[in-house]
Protein backbone atom coordinates (compact mmCIF):
# COMPACT_ATOMS: atom_id res chain seq x y z
CA UNK A 1 0.00 0.00 0.00
CA UNK A 2 2.86 2.59 0.79
CA UNK A 3 4.48 1.82 -2.32
CA UNK A 4 1.41 2.67 -4.66
CA UNK A 5 1.30 5.78 -2.31
CA UNK A 6 4.77 7.24 -3.21
CA UNK A 7 3.90 6.43 -6.97
CA UNK A 8 0.61 8.60 -6.74
CA UNK A 9 2.80 11.47 -4.77
CA UNK A 10 5.86 11.02 -7.42
CA UNK A 11 4.24 11.55 -10.68
CA UNK A 12 1.80 14.53 -9.33
CA UNK A 13 5.37 15.79 -8.40
CA UNK A 14 6.82 15.60 -11.93
CA UNK A 15 3.02 16.94 -13.10
CA UNK A 16 2.76 19.59 -11.54
CA UNK A 17 6.57 20.90 -12.09
CA UNK A 18 5.88 20.88 -15.51
CA UNK A 19 2.65 22.55 -14.81
CA UNK A 20 4.38 25.45 -13.31
CA UNK A 21 7.02 25.46 -15.83
CA UNK A 22 4.50 25.97 -18.41
CA UNK A 23 2.12 28.58 -17.70
CA UNK A 24 5.20 30.75 -15.65
CA UNK A 25 6.28 31.44 -19.35
CA UNK A 26 9.67 28.97 -18.31
CA UNK A 27 8.80 26.84 -21.56
CA UNK A 28 7.20 28.21 -24.67
CA UNK A 29 4.37 26.92 -26.93
CA UNK A 30 5.70 24.34 -29.22
CA UNK A 31 8.93 24.08 -27.18
CA UNK A 32 10.26 20.32 -26.52
CA UNK A 33 10.17 19.03 -22.83
CA UNK A 34 12.99 17.13 -21.48
CA UNK A 35 13.50 13.22 -22.18
CA UNK A 36 11.22 10.80 -20.68
CA UNK A 37 14.91 9.67 -19.23
CA UNK A 38 15.96 12.99 -17.86
CA UNK A 39 12.96 13.86 -16.05
CA UNK A 40 13.56 10.72 -14.70
CA UNK A 41 17.16 11.22 -13.73
CA UNK A 42 15.61 14.80 -12.44
CA UNK A 43 13.41 13.39 -9.79
CA UNK A 44 15.06 10.45 -8.96
CA UNK A 45 11.58 7.94 -9.94
CA UNK A 46 10.88 5.69 -12.99
CA UNK A 47 10.37 5.73 -16.30
CA UNK A 48 6.81 4.69 -15.51
CA UNK A 49 5.92 7.51 -13.06
CA UNK A 50 6.58 10.14 -15.69
CA UNK A 51 5.02 8.37 -18.72
CA UNK A 52 1.96 8.45 -16.35
CA UNK A 53 2.62 11.99 -15.43
CA UNK A 54 2.91 12.69 -19.14
CA UNK A 55 0.00 11.17 -20.21
CA UNK A 56 -2.49 13.17 -17.77
CA UNK A 57 -0.50 16.28 -18.74
CA UNK A 58 -1.42 15.37 -22.67
CA UNK A 59 -5.14 14.25 -21.50
CA UNK A 60 -5.51 17.85 -19.77
CA UNK A 61 -3.82 19.50 -22.84
CA UNK A 62 -0.72 20.58 -21.60
CA UNK A 63 1.56 18.75 -23.97
CA UNK A 64 1.30 16.94 -27.07
CA UNK A 65 3.56 14.22 -28.55
CA UNK A 66 5.33 13.50 -31.71
CA UNK A 67 5.79 9.47 -32.10
CA UNK A 68 9.59 8.69 -32.04
CA UNK A 69 10.34 12.60 -31.28
CA UNK A 70 8.68 13.29 -28.11
CA UNK A 71 6.69 15.34 -25.83
CA UNK A 72 5.91 19.46 -26.80
CA UNK A 73 3.89 22.00 -24.60
CA UNK A 74 0.66 22.52 -26.76
CA UNK A 75 -0.17 26.12 -27.76
CA UNK A 76 -3.15 26.05 -26.00
CA UNK A 77 -1.49 25.60 -22.97
CA UNK A 78 0.02 28.94 -23.42
CA UNK A 79 -3.16 30.46 -24.37
CA UNK A 80 -4.54 31.86 -20.89
CA UNK A 81 -3.09 35.44 -19.47
CA UNK A 82 -1.25 35.83 -16.86
CA UNK A 83 -3.33 35.10 -14.34
CA UNK A 84 -3.30 31.40 -16.15
CA UNK A 85 -7.04 31.53 -16.87
CA UNK A 86 -9.36 32.56 -19.57
CA UNK A 87 -12.79 34.60 -18.91
CA UNK A 88 -13.95 35.19 -22.05
CA UNK A 89 -17.40 34.24 -22.65
CA UNK A 90 -18.11 32.84 -26.27
CA UNK A 91 -21.68 33.18 -28.30
CA UNK A 92 -22.24 29.41 -28.75
CA UNK A 93 -23.20 27.93 -32.61
CA UNK A 94 -23.49 24.22 -32.88
CA UNK A 95 -26.93 23.56 -33.39
CA UNK A 96 -26.49 23.08 -37.43
CA UNK A 97 -24.05 21.03 -36.44
CA UNK A 98 -25.63 18.94 -34.00
CA UNK A 99 -28.22 18.87 -36.36
CA UNK A 100 -26.47 17.53 -39.33
CA UNK A 101 -24.85 14.99 -37.44
CA UNK A 102 -28.25 13.31 -35.93
CA UNK A 103 -29.86 13.56 -39.40
CA UNK A 104 -26.64 11.67 -41.04
CA UNK A 105 -26.90 9.24 -37.32
CA UNK A 106 -29.96 8.38 -37.81
CA UNK A 107 -29.84 7.86 -41.96
CA UNK A 108 -27.71 4.58 -41.06
CA UNK A 109 -29.15 1.03 -41.58
CA UNK A 110 -27.14 0.01 -38.35
CA UNK A 111 -26.33 1.16 -35.07
CA UNK A 112 -24.26 4.26 -35.20
CA UNK A 113 -21.43 4.95 -33.22
CA UNK A 114 -21.60 8.71 -32.82
CA UNK A 115 -24.56 9.10 -31.80
CA UNK A 116 -24.82 8.74 -27.87
CA UNK A 117 -28.05 6.36 -28.01
CA UNK A 118 -28.94 2.70 -26.02
CA UNK A 119 -29.89 0.65 -28.89
CA UNK A 120 -32.58 -2.11 -29.39
CA UNK A 121 -30.60 -4.82 -28.28
CA UNK A 122 -29.54 -3.50 -24.91
CA UNK A 123 -33.07 -2.36 -24.17
CA UNK A 124 -34.79 -4.71 -21.85
CA UNK A 125 -38.16 -5.28 -24.24
CA UNK A 126 -39.15 -8.54 -22.35
CA UNK A 127 -39.07 -6.92 -19.08
CA UNK A 128 -40.82 -3.71 -20.07
CA UNK A 129 -43.65 -5.69 -22.08
CA UNK A 130 -44.08 -7.23 -18.68
CA UNK A 131 -44.90 -4.34 -17.17
CA UNK A 132 -46.52 -3.35 -19.98
CA UNK A 133 -48.72 -6.24 -19.95
CA UNK A 134 -49.48 -5.99 -16.03
CA UNK A 135 -50.48 -2.31 -16.97
CA UNK A 136 -52.97 -2.82 -19.22
CA UNK A 137 -54.86 -5.62 -17.14
CA UNK A 138 -55.87 -2.34 -15.49
CA UNK A 139 -56.61 -0.42 -18.07
CA UNK A 140 -59.00 2.68 -16.95
CA UNK A 141 -59.22 6.06 -17.74
CA UNK A 142 -55.57 6.95 -16.09
CA UNK A 143 -53.72 5.46 -18.91
CA UNK A 144 -55.96 7.01 -21.52
CA UNK A 145 -56.25 10.47 -19.85
CA UNK A 146 -53.90 13.29 -19.57
CA UNK A 147 -51.29 13.12 -16.35
CA UNK A 148 -50.55 16.64 -15.91
CA UNK A 149 -47.37 18.15 -14.39
CA UNK A 150 -45.72 17.23 -12.05
CA UNK A 151 -46.20 13.90 -13.12
CA UNK A 152 -48.11 10.49 -11.96
CA UNK A 153 -47.33 10.42 -8.01
CA UNK A 154 -46.68 6.65 -8.29
CA UNK A 155 -43.73 7.41 -10.75
CA UNK A 156 -42.56 10.22 -8.72
CA UNK A 157 -42.68 7.91 -5.80
CA UNK A 158 -40.35 5.41 -7.11
CA UNK A 159 -37.75 8.13 -7.84
CA UNK A 160 -37.75 9.48 -4.83
CA UNK A 161 -36.28 6.13 -4.11
CA UNK A 162 -33.89 6.35 -6.64
CA UNK A 163 -32.32 9.73 -5.59
CA UNK A 164 -31.17 8.02 -2.37
CA UNK A 165 -28.57 5.78 -3.87
CA UNK A 166 -27.18 9.18 -5.18
CA UNK A 167 -27.18 10.93 -1.83
CA UNK A 168 -30.18 12.85 -2.08
CA UNK A 169 -33.40 13.18 0.27
CA UNK A 170 -35.93 14.48 -1.51
CA UNK A 171 -39.89 13.25 -1.51
CA UNK A 172 -42.42 12.67 -4.52
CA UNK A 173 -43.03 16.69 -4.45
CA UNK A 174 -39.96 17.80 -4.62
CA UNK A 175 -39.71 15.61 -8.55
CA UNK A 176 -41.36 17.09 -11.79
CA UNK A 177 -41.39 14.56 -14.55
CA UNK A 178 -40.38 15.61 -17.80
CA UNK A 179 -40.31 14.24 -21.12
CA UNK A 180 -36.80 13.30 -21.16
CA UNK A 181 -33.44 15.35 -19.54
CA UNK A 182 -33.15 17.30 -22.39
CA UNK A 183 -36.19 19.38 -21.56
CA UNK A 184 -35.56 19.35 -17.42
CA UNK A 185 -32.28 20.82 -18.51
CA UNK A 186 -33.75 23.34 -20.63
CA UNK A 187 -36.29 24.26 -17.96
CA UNK A 188 -34.43 24.17 -15.53
CA UNK A 189 -31.81 27.14 -17.53
CA UNK A 190 -34.86 28.75 -18.42
CA UNK A 191 -36.18 29.26 -14.68
CA UNK A 192 -32.84 30.38 -13.61
CA UNK A 193 -31.63 32.43 -16.19
CA UNK A 194 -32.54 35.42 -18.33
CA UNK A 195 -32.26 35.96 -22.24
CA UNK A 196 -28.07 37.23 -22.57
CA UNK A 197 -26.83 35.85 -19.16
CA UNK A 198 -23.33 34.12 -18.84
CA UNK A 199 -24.05 29.98 -18.29
CA UNK A 200 -20.13 28.81 -17.11
CA UNK A 201 -19.76 25.26 -18.66
CA UNK A 202 -17.24 22.16 -18.61
CA UNK A 203 -15.13 22.17 -21.84
CA UNK A 204 -15.50 19.93 -23.82
CA UNK A 205 -19.11 19.23 -23.03
CA UNK A 206 -22.34 17.44 -23.61
CA UNK A 207 -23.57 19.45 -27.47
CA UNK A 208 -27.45 19.24 -25.82
CA UNK A 209 -26.19 21.83 -23.05
CA UNK A 210 -24.71 23.60 -25.85
CA UNK A 211 -27.87 23.89 -27.99
CA UNK A 212 -30.01 24.81 -24.46
CA UNK A 213 -27.39 27.79 -24.22
CA UNK A 214 -27.59 29.08 -28.02
CA UNK A 215 -31.23 27.95 -27.92
CA UNK A 216 -32.18 30.73 -25.28
CA UNK A 217 -29.91 33.30 -26.28
CA UNK A 218 -27.14 33.10 -23.48
CA UNK A 219 -23.49 32.88 -23.51
CA UNK A 220 -21.33 30.30 -22.36
CA UNK A 221 -17.96 30.70 -20.26
CA UNK A 222 -16.43 27.92 -21.03
CA UNK A 223 -14.00 26.24 -18.04
CA UNK A 224 -11.14 24.48 -17.68
CA UNK A 225 -11.93 21.01 -16.89
CA UNK A 226 -9.43 18.38 -16.34
CA UNK A 227 -9.88 15.03 -18.25
CA UNK A 228 -10.60 12.59 -14.96
CA UNK A 229 -11.02 15.37 -12.09
CA UNK A 230 -13.46 17.39 -13.98
CA UNK A 231 -14.12 21.06 -13.76
CA UNK A 232 -11.31 23.39 -12.57
CA UNK A 233 -12.84 24.39 -9.35
CA UNK A 234 -10.22 27.08 -8.84
CA UNK A 235 -10.32 28.37 -12.68
CA UNK A 236 -14.61 28.46 -11.52
CA UNK A 237 -14.31 30.14 -8.37
CA UNK A 238 -12.05 33.16 -9.99
CA UNK A 239 -14.36 33.25 -12.52
CA UNK A 240 -16.93 34.10 -10.35
CA UNK A 241 -14.97 36.74 -8.97
CA UNK A 242 -14.34 38.34 -12.16
CA UNK A 243 -17.24 37.69 -14.03
CA UNK A 244 -21.12 37.60 -13.43
CA UNK A 245 -22.59 33.98 -14.20
CA UNK A 246 -25.75 33.45 -14.17
CA UNK A 247 -25.85 29.75 -13.85
CA UNK A 248 -22.50 26.73 -13.45
CA UNK A 249 -23.78 23.77 -15.92
CA UNK A 250 -22.29 20.51 -16.04
CA UNK A 251 -22.43 17.01 -16.19
CA UNK A 252 -19.94 15.59 -13.56
CA UNK A 253 -20.96 11.48 -13.39
CA UNK A 254 -19.26 9.44 -16.79
CA UNK A 255 -19.21 13.45 -18.39
CA UNK A 256 -20.14 13.44 -21.74
CA UNK A 257 -18.02 13.24 -24.29
CA UNK A 258 -14.93 12.58 -21.88
CA UNK A 259 -16.11 10.09 -19.98
CA UNK A 260 -14.19 11.29 -15.96
CA UNK A 261 -16.53 11.16 -12.84
CA UNK A 262 -15.54 14.16 -10.92
CA UNK A 263 -14.60 12.69 -7.56
CA UNK A 264 -16.81 13.72 -4.18
CA UNK A 265 -14.61 15.80 -2.72
CA UNK A 266 -14.75 17.83 -5.76
CA UNK A 267 -18.57 17.87 -5.99
CA UNK A 268 -18.33 19.16 -2.36
CA UNK A 269 -15.74 22.06 -2.80
CA UNK A 270 -18.04 22.78 -6.06
CA UNK A 271 -21.31 22.99 -3.91
CA UNK A 272 -19.37 25.67 -1.27
CA UNK A 273 -18.23 27.66 -4.03
CA UNK A 274 -21.26 28.22 -5.52
CA UNK A 275 -23.10 28.88 -2.41
CA UNK A 276 -20.78 30.97 -1.62
CA UNK A 277 -21.25 32.75 -5.16
CA UNK A 278 -25.04 32.36 -4.87
CA UNK A 279 -24.60 31.06 -8.25
CA UNK A 280 -27.21 28.21 -8.83
CA UNK A 281 -25.72 24.80 -10.60
CA UNK A 282 -27.14 22.64 -12.67
CA UNK A 283 -26.47 18.75 -12.28
CA UNK A 284 -26.93 16.82 -15.25
CA UNK A 285 -26.50 13.23 -14.31
CA UNK A 286 -28.29 10.95 -16.73
CA UNK A 287 -25.76 8.58 -17.06
CA UNK A 288 -25.52 7.73 -12.73
CA UNK A 289 -26.82 3.54 -13.35
CA UNK A 290 -24.40 3.05 -15.90
CA UNK A 291 -21.26 3.34 -13.11
CA UNK A 292 -20.13 0.22 -11.67
CA UNK A 293 -21.60 -0.13 -7.75
CA UNK A 294 -18.20 0.16 -6.16
CA UNK A 295 -17.06 3.52 -8.53
CA UNK A 296 -20.18 5.56 -7.62
CA UNK A 297 -20.29 9.10 -6.06
CA UNK A 298 -23.08 11.07 -4.41
CA UNK A 299 -24.95 13.53 -6.31
CA UNK A 300 -23.76 17.38 -5.99
CA UNK A 301 -27.16 18.09 -4.98
CA UNK A 302 -26.47 16.21 -2.27
CA UNK A 303 -24.05 19.12 -0.93
CA UNK A 304 -26.72 21.63 -1.87
CA UNK A 305 -27.99 23.04 1.69
CA UNK A 306 -29.78 25.91 0.21
CA UNK A 307 -31.78 24.37 -2.43
CA UNK A 308 -29.63 26.11 -5.49
CA UNK A 309 -29.07 23.15 -7.17
CA UNK A 310 -30.84 21.45 -9.63
CA UNK A 311 -30.44 17.54 -10.31
CA UNK A 312 -31.57 16.54 -13.44
CA UNK A 313 -31.84 12.81 -14.85
CA UNK A 314 -33.44 10.55 -17.29
CA UNK A 315 -34.35 6.88 -18.14
CA UNK A 316 -33.80 7.23 -21.60
CA UNK A 317 -29.80 6.05 -21.34
CA UNK A 318 -30.62 3.46 -19.45
CA UNK A 319 -34.43 1.66 -19.74
CA UNK A 320 -36.02 2.93 -22.73
CA UNK A 321 -34.79 5.48 -24.88
CA UNK A 322 -38.65 5.98 -26.60
CA UNK A 323 -40.18 6.73 -23.80
CA UNK A 324 -38.76 10.24 -23.38
CA UNK A 325 -39.45 9.87 -19.67
CA UNK A 326 -36.92 12.15 -17.34
CA UNK A 327 -37.04 13.85 -14.26
CA UNK A 328 -35.23 16.71 -12.11
CA UNK A 329 -35.38 17.73 -8.38
CA UNK A 330 -35.35 21.50 -8.81
CA UNK A 331 -35.25 22.71 -5.23
CA UNK A 332 -36.15 26.48 -4.49
CA UNK A 333 -36.60 26.63 -8.29
CA UNK A 334 -40.00 24.25 -8.64
CA UNK A 335 -42.71 26.65 -8.62
CA UNK A 336 -40.50 28.73 -11.80
CA UNK A 337 -40.15 25.26 -13.76
CA UNK A 338 -43.46 23.78 -12.95
CA UNK A 339 -45.00 27.54 -13.95
CA UNK A 340 -43.01 27.02 -17.48
CA UNK A 341 -44.14 23.20 -17.80
CA UNK A 342 -47.93 24.60 -17.30
CA UNK A 343 -47.76 27.40 -19.61
CA UNK A 344 -46.25 25.24 -22.27
CA UNK A 345 -47.97 22.28 -21.68
CA UNK A 346 -45.52 19.97 -21.14
CA UNK A 347 -47.42 16.91 -20.33
CA UNK A 348 -45.52 13.37 -20.38
CA UNK A 349 -47.20 9.98 -21.85
CA UNK A 350 -49.46 8.44 -19.37
CA UNK A 351 -48.83 5.47 -20.31
CA UNK A 352 -44.69 5.41 -20.21
CA UNK A 353 -45.13 6.68 -16.84
CA UNK A 354 -47.27 3.71 -15.69
CA UNK A 355 -44.97 1.42 -17.24
CA UNK A 356 -42.08 2.54 -15.66
CA UNK A 357 -43.32 3.09 -12.44
CA UNK A 358 -44.77 -0.54 -12.44
CA UNK A 359 -40.47 -1.43 -13.95
CA UNK A 360 -38.96 -0.16 -10.67
CA UNK A 361 -41.65 -1.06 -8.22
CA UNK A 362 -40.77 -4.74 -9.88
CA UNK A 363 -37.43 -4.48 -8.85
CA UNK A 364 -36.67 -4.49 -12.81
CA UNK A 365 -34.51 -1.67 -12.65
CA UNK A 366 -31.42 -2.89 -10.48
CA UNK A 367 -31.80 -6.22 -12.58
CA UNK A 368 -31.86 -5.04 -15.44
CA UNK A 369 -29.19 -2.10 -14.81
CA UNK A 370 -26.94 -4.49 -13.11
CA UNK A 371 -26.76 -7.01 -16.56
CA UNK A 372 -26.04 -3.28 -18.40
CA UNK A 373 -23.71 -2.84 -16.45
CA UNK A 374 -21.73 -5.90 -17.32
CA UNK A 375 -22.40 -5.65 -20.93
CA UNK A 376 -21.02 -2.07 -21.19
CA UNK A 377 -17.91 -2.95 -19.39
CA UNK A 378 -16.56 -6.23 -21.79
CA UNK A 379 -17.45 -3.85 -24.69
CA UNK A 380 -15.00 -1.29 -22.68
CA UNK A 381 -12.17 -3.82 -22.63
CA UNK A 382 -12.58 -4.95 -26.01
CA UNK A 383 -12.51 -1.28 -27.05
CA UNK A 384 -9.31 -0.16 -25.54
CA UNK A 385 -7.84 -3.24 -26.93
CA UNK A 386 -8.76 -1.95 -30.34
CA UNK A 387 -7.55 1.51 -29.68
CA UNK A 388 -3.90 0.16 -28.48
CA UNK A 389 -3.40 -2.22 -30.77
CA UNK A 390 -5.08 -0.66 -33.73
CA UNK A 391 -5.05 3.27 -34.06
CA UNK A 392 -1.99 5.69 -34.93
CA UNK A 393 0.55 5.47 -32.44
CA UNK A 394 0.22 8.93 -30.11
CA UNK A 395 -3.43 8.50 -29.59
CA UNK A 396 -4.58 8.94 -26.56
CA UNK A 397 -7.27 7.00 -24.46
CA UNK A 398 -8.49 7.25 -21.01
CA UNK A 399 -11.03 4.42 -20.39
CA UNK A 400 -13.90 5.50 -18.98
CA UNK A 401 -15.15 3.88 -15.52
CA UNK A 402 -18.97 3.28 -16.65
CA UNK A 403 -21.17 3.65 -19.57
CA UNK A 404 -20.92 4.10 -23.25
CA UNK A 405 -19.23 6.71 -24.35
CA UNK A 406 -15.22 6.61 -25.18
CA UNK A 407 -13.30 9.57 -25.73
CA UNK A 408 -9.90 9.49 -27.82
CA UNK A 409 -7.11 11.91 -28.59
CA UNK A 410 -5.79 11.50 -32.30
CA UNK A 411 -2.26 12.55 -32.63
CA UNK A 412 -2.61 16.30 -33.26
CA UNK A 413 -1.40 16.71 -36.71
CA UNK A 414 -3.96 13.89 -37.66
CA UNK A 415 -6.81 16.02 -40.34
CA UNK A 416 -9.94 15.20 -38.91
CA UNK A 417 -11.82 16.68 -42.22
CA UNK A 418 -10.34 14.34 -43.99
CA UNK A 419 -10.80 11.23 -41.19
CA UNK A 420 -15.07 12.38 -41.68
CA UNK A 421 -14.62 12.68 -45.74
CA UNK A 422 -12.66 9.01 -45.46
CA UNK A 423 -14.72 7.10 -43.27
CA UNK A 424 -18.31 8.82 -45.07
CA UNK A 425 -16.70 7.02 -48.19
CA UNK A 426 -16.36 3.57 -46.35
CA UNK A 427 -19.84 4.21 -45.35
CA UNK A 428 -19.36 4.98 -41.71
CA UNK A 429 -19.97 8.21 -40.04
CA UNK A 430 -17.87 10.07 -37.77
CA UNK A 431 -18.93 13.45 -36.26
CA UNK A 432 -16.29 16.06 -35.77
CA UNK A 433 -15.31 17.11 -32.08
CA UNK A 434 -16.58 21.06 -32.76
CA UNK A 435 -20.13 20.19 -31.70
CA UNK A 436 -18.68 19.54 -28.05
CA UNK A 437 -16.90 22.97 -27.80
CA UNK A 438 -18.96 26.26 -27.73
CA UNK A 439 -17.19 28.08 -29.79
CA UNK A 440 -17.47 25.40 -32.37
CA UNK A 441 -14.01 24.57 -32.91
CA UNK A 442 -13.02 21.05 -33.60
CA UNK A 443 -10.19 19.26 -32.18
CA UNK A 444 -8.58 15.94 -32.90
CA UNK A 445 -10.99 14.45 -30.21
CA UNK A 446 -13.27 11.92 -31.40
CA UNK A 447 -16.24 10.71 -29.49
CA UNK A 448 -17.43 6.50 -29.85
CA UNK A 449 -20.09 5.49 -28.40
CA UNK A 450 -21.00 1.87 -27.90
CA UNK A 451 -24.48 1.87 -26.76
CA UNK A 452 -25.08 -1.88 -28.40
CA UNK A 453 -24.07 -5.25 -28.66
CA UNK A 454 -20.76 -6.17 -30.42
CA UNK A 455 -21.78 -7.07 -33.30
CA UNK A 456 -19.71 -7.80 -37.10
CA UNK A 457 -20.93 -4.25 -38.22
CA UNK A 458 -19.83 -2.50 -35.03
CA UNK A 459 -16.47 -4.12 -35.59
CA UNK A 460 -16.34 -3.27 -39.20
CA UNK A 461 -17.07 0.42 -38.25
CA UNK A 462 -14.51 0.44 -35.62
CA UNK A 463 -12.04 -1.10 -38.02
CA UNK A 464 -12.85 1.54 -40.83
CA UNK A 465 -12.03 4.26 -38.17
CA UNK A 466 -8.90 2.75 -37.37
CA UNK A 467 -7.68 2.50 -40.90
CA UNK A 468 -9.29 6.39 -41.87
CA UNK A 469 -7.54 7.80 -38.99
CA UNK A 470 -4.07 6.45 -40.17
CA UNK A 471 -4.85 7.76 -43.27
CA UNK A 472 -5.51 10.96 -42.22
CA UNK A 473 -2.71 11.02 -39.62
CA UNK A 474 -0.20 10.58 -43.10
CA UNK A 475 0.62 6.97 -41.96
CA UNK A 476 0.04 3.76 -43.92
CA UNK A 477 -1.89 1.32 -41.65
CA UNK A 478 0.02 -1.64 -42.47
CA UNK A 479 3.27 0.39 -42.02
CA UNK A 480 2.19 1.70 -38.45
CA UNK A 481 0.80 -2.11 -37.71
CA UNK A 482 3.89 -3.52 -37.89
CA UNK A 483 5.76 -0.89 -36.02
CA UNK A 484 3.53 -1.58 -33.27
Amino acid sequence: MDRFDRADKHWRIVNDWVIRQIESGEWAAESKLPSIRTLARLFETSITTVQRALSDLQANAYVFTVPRVGYFVSASAQAKPASGFDFSSVTVNVNHAVVTMLSQAASRATASLSSAVLHSDLTPHVLLNKCLGAVATKADNALTGLVAPPGLPALRRRIAGLMLARGVVCGPDDILVTSGDTIALELALEAIAPRGSTVAIETPTYYGILQTIERLGMRALPIRTHGKLGIDVDHLEEALKQKKVAVIFLNPTLQNPRGFIMPDETRARLSRVARAADVPIIEDDIFFDLVPEGERTRAIKSYDTSGQTIYCSSFSKTVAPGYRVGWCVAGKYRDAILAHMFSRNLAVSSLAQHVLSEFIGRGYMEEHCARLRAQLSSLSRFFEARVRSDFPVGTLYVPPQGGFIHWIELPEHTDMSALERLASERGCHVAGSGIFFADGHPTTGLRICLGTTLSPPVMQSLSVIAECAHLAAGNSPVRQKMHL
